[in-house]
């Protein structure tokens, strides 16, 4: 497949690609982001429907295994440019904030170089003690963040409750990146997960550089993609050179015609190997030099058209019967014709033995 569809838009070359696969490229790579994004994990079935996807929409296109190749090539550094420094970074800003509201909990946090402090009001019905809990970021895979252990609350001898008012404050590194978020404890003591606060990264005053969390987490995203989509592409490239090896190899053998001359050109119907006539129409199947015989150890059967080699006494489609003798067709009814002389196909022009009932070339058929 070298076009896209019938379009001729779509078919237009640009260069070694066509509009078409740009096209399937340019839709491929988008939704390859918008999965890795949107995704509330990564791991290994994410991986590898991105990888199929960023691979199966140009193929259907035609691309080429090197264009393929490309466009891998191209996503992934266009992907870690974008996860690393514009949708990562964006993505922690917008989730950074000093106000957090949800399940009744309205609070205001203070970050210092060293504490987060908060003080909440609660309005709801929970009689649960409210805890700050924290838990460090690892990394951040574009809008993922992913963290580095498990949840951690200060514990409730450090809290202050007055009324619906709740204080506290729980020691931070300001080097290191925190998800921070207010919840209630269960009646076993553990965090209730299911009416936690909004969750916040503390990213207004952390000190140190997101760019080394939204780095870590691209290379982590695009980089699994990478490695899934060229396992793809190798092996599908490496199974479509063995099978065009295969074939070669059998065209070489006489077992198949070479690739375009499976077919009739007339009406399109399957010509298998050895069919000098087509099964459908009757057309003569003009095969390629290179895979006839040469000229001096075949005639041609006047009868069908049929190229016989000279050591066959029957011709092996119309069943004429031969004497022996080179370009001697001795029919059924008992009567001899020698095809030494040539005449003018009145449809192709071409030179054909003057006895021939059908034309070798294209096929016409004589009175």
């Amino acid at each position: 497949m070298s076009s896209f569809g019938n379009s001729p838009t779509l078919s237009k070359e640009i260069g070694p690609v066509t509009v078409g696969q740009i096209l399937m490229m340019v839709i491929a790579f988008a939704l390859g982001l918008v999965i890795i994004s949107a995704a509330g994990f990564t791991g290994v079935l994410v991986w590898v429907i991105v990888a199929i996807i960023l691979y199966m929409l140009p193929h259907l296109a035609g691309a080429k295994p090197a264009t393929k190749a490309v466009f891998g090539v191209l996503f992934v550094v266009i992907g870690l440019v974008l996860g690393a420094f514009v949708i990562g970074p964006a993505f922690a800003k917008d989730n950074s904030t000093t106000h957090i509201t949800g399940n009744g909990i309205d609070a205001n946090i203070t970050y210092t170089d060293a504490e987060i402090t908060f003080t909440a009001t609660y309005s709801g019905t929970d009689t649960h003690d409210m805890v700050i809990c924290y838990s460090e970021v690892d990394y951040i895979s574009f809008k993922n963040a992913y963290l580095k252990n498990n949840i951690n609350s200060i514990p409730t001898s450090a809290m202050t409750h007055s009324g619906d008012t709740y204080t506290g404050t729980v020691a931070v590194d300001s080097s290191k990146l925190y998800y921070v978020f207010l919840a209630f404890l269960n009646d076993d003591g553990k965090v209730n997960t299911s009416a936690m606060s909004h969750v916040t990264l503390t990213y207004f005053d952390y000190h140190g550089n997101v760019s080394d969390y939204t780095v870590k987490g691209a290379i982590w995203a695009v980089g699994m993609v990478a490695v899934f989509f060229f396992i793809v592409l190798g092996v599908t490239t490496f199974m479509r050179m063995r099978l065009a090896a295969t074939r070669k190899k059998m065209e070489a053998q006489g077992r198949l015609y070479p690739q375009g001359y499976g077919r009739c050109n007339f009406c399109g119907a399957i010509v298998l190997p050895g069919q000098v006539n087509c099964p459908k129409c009757g057309a003569y199947i003009d095969r390629p030099e290179s895979m006839k015989p040469h000229k001096k150890d075949y005639f041609v059967c006047s009868v069908c058209g049929c190229e016989v080699s000279p050591d066959m006494k029957e011709c092996p489609k119309c069943g004429a019967q031969f004497d022996g003798e080179e370009n001697v067709v001795t029919h059924k009814d008992g009567t001899s014709d020698v095809s030494e002389e040539t005449k003018t196909c009145p449809n192709c022009g071409k030179s054909i033995p003057a006895n021939s009932a059908r034309c070798p070339n294209c096929g016409k058929k004589f009175e």
